[in-house]
């Protein structure tokens, strides 16, 4: 029964992975139709960029501390950074393929043995800390053999540390997904608490690689007596950092010690999983309490429907809006650097001149990078006869998807636009022009979205990610704000430091004002009929 419950897990994470459903035609069953060669592709390339991102910076810190014999403190450094991007990168599958599984009531219901049913849900726990962790701890091992060399107890040591940091990645990940397991019990929307931890992985990674990478020469002149710290004061750490050098002590301590750990769990969890899988979060009871109700708008009807969608969906939040973190993030980043960055003292008046254009255009790529509107129409699937059958005109549906995304972007746009407005060194024509430029390039984004949604509708999707992350609309979408706002800088460097900034600024801004125009009558006239008839 063990082998039967592990091939159905390992197959449902295939089937997720690498298949989507077809739709159905009429007088056909749906044929599930595989899509397995781009989905690996896109996978591999990721994993390809993280794996040779951390390469990059092994290589860099390797060979130094081989230089000053502190190998064991390369594999404390690589092996720690495997085990918090292992931990968070499956905290949350952990939490719902373990714990909170929809499953999980069919099978206890079953005569199978508990034990049979954790343990299979373990081993998909393993597989995705193990996919996370690996593309952390498998370079580094890589990077320490091409350095050092390959002897017989280091190549042992390597495979054994990989090993070791995928287990305490497993038995952190339970942990941890108990926490949020929990966590989600207790909250009405769950996407917030998926948008939560994504931000903070993504955030904790990036933070931790700029920052090594920054200080990387400062680390390795003060490693000696940090090295010398660990030994005297965490034994047990040096000892795992010996294991990568083929240590056989730190091999059977961790060992023993990984081994004591996963017991512990098992225990643990063989107690309380029947508890936890089954617990329902006690509804609250609703006291009814006498109040005038008041009629509202069709409009603001629209309005709160889009927004429900937007933020109950974790995929449409991480995906579509991400870049509005961007643009406040650059924001905060120039109020803080800015002084130095853009000090008009350090720049010759050549390189000056260049300022507000290179801002402003960093600004328009960023706001052309949010895509909320793109998918809009899209998302509403095969159920779009329902918002067509309502008593509203088409305009007025294509209007409230318009103001979602205006409305989510105004302030990260306007934060942005004014700090870099502040900090550059232009006159005050140009600063209004800079202004211009990037609230009406984030307006021009929000219509061309909308535009390409119509123009390019998927309304035969089963699983959201389609449109939201898979589709021709989105991939034209944020190429195009890329490769405008690429545009509006280079071909500055190019052509328009001969007109001068301020006549540049002022074409784009003209530019994104007949676009946006034209775009909008075309959205309000012809988009509004192409929509009724989608």
């Amino acid at each position: 029964m063990l082998k039967v419950l592990i091939k159905k897990q390992v197959s449902e994470m295939l089937i997720r992975t690498f298949r989507r459903r077809r739709a159905s035609s009429s007088g056909e069953k749906g044929k599930a139709a595989r899509s397995g060669i781009g989905t690996i592709i896109l996978l591999a390339l990721a994993a390809l960029y993280l794996a040779g991102a951390f390469a990059a910076l092994c290589l860099s810190i390797c060979e130094d501390l081989l230089t000053i014999e502190m190998g064991w403190m390369y594999f404390v450094l690589t092996g720690g950074a495997a085990v918090v991007f292992g931990t968070f990168g499956s905290i949350f599958s952990t939490c719902f393929s373990l714990y909170l599984a929809k499953d999980n009531d069919l099978l206890l219901s079953m005569p199978i043995p508990i034990r049979d049913v954790i343990l299979s849900r373990l081993c998909g726990v393993y597989f995705m800390g193990l996919l996370y962790s690996g593309m952390i701890i498998i370079p580094a091992v890589a990077v320490f053999w091409i350095t050092g060399g390959v002897t017989v107890s280091n190549l042992i040591g390597g495979l054994v540390i990989i090993l070791l940091v995928s287990l305490i990645v497993l038995g952190l990940s339970c942990l941890l997904g108990w926490v949020v397991a929990k966590l989600s019990q207790r909250l009405k929307n769950r996407s917030f608490l998926t948008v939560l931890i994504a931000l903070v992985f993504v955030g904790l990674y990036y933070f931790v690689y700029f920052k090594v990478m920054k200080e990387v020469q400062n680390l390795l002149t003060i490693m000696i007596r940090v090295g010398e710290s660990i030994r005297n004061s965490a034994y047990p750490i040096y000892l795992f950092g010996r294991i990568g050098e083929g240590d056989w002590l730190g091999m059977l301590c961790w060992a023993v010690g990984v081994a004591l750990l996963l017991s512990l769990i098992w225990l643990i969890l063989k107690k309380t999983f029947l508890n936890i899988s089954t617990a329902t979060p006690t509804p609250k009871r609703a006291v009814y309490r006498e109040k005038a109700v008041r009629q509202g708008s069709a409009s603001a009807a629209l309005f709160r429907k889009e927004w429900y969608r937007f933020t109950t969906s974790a995929n449409y939040m991480l995906n579509c809006g991400m870049a509005l973190l961007l643009l406040l993030g650059f924001g905060i980043y120039l109020l803080i650097q800015g002084d130095k960055l853009l000090s008009v003292s350090m720049l010759s008046g050549s390189l000056a001149s260049i300022v507000p254009v290179m801002l402003c255009a960093v600004c328009c790529m960023l706001g052309g990078m949010v895509d909320i509107s793109t998918p809009s129409v899209s998302l509403e699937g095969r159920s779009i006869w329902q918002v067509q059958c309502l008593p509203v005109t088409p305009w007025q549906v294509l209007r409230a998807k318009l103001f979602l995304h205006l409305s989510l972007a105004a302030v990260p746009t306007l934060f942005c636009s004014v700090v870099i407005v502040l900090l550059a060194p232009a006159s005050l024509v140009e600063k209004l022009l800079m202004l211009a430029v990037s609230i009406l390039n984030a307006i021009m984004f929000a219509l061309y979205g909308l535009f390409l949604g119509l123009k390019i509708p998927n309304l035969n999707w089963t699983n959201e990610i389609t449109p939201i992350k898979q589709s021709a609309p989105i991939f034209l979408s944020i190429f195009s704000g890329i490769g405008l706002s690429m545009a509006f800088a280079g071909l500055y460097l190019w052509l328009g430091r001969e007109l001068g900034t301020t006549a540049w600024l002022g074409i784009f801004a003209l530019l994104f004002l007949v676009l946006d125009t034209a775009l909008y009558f075309w959205l309000k006239g012809p988009g509004s009929r192409r929509f009724a008839n989608l």
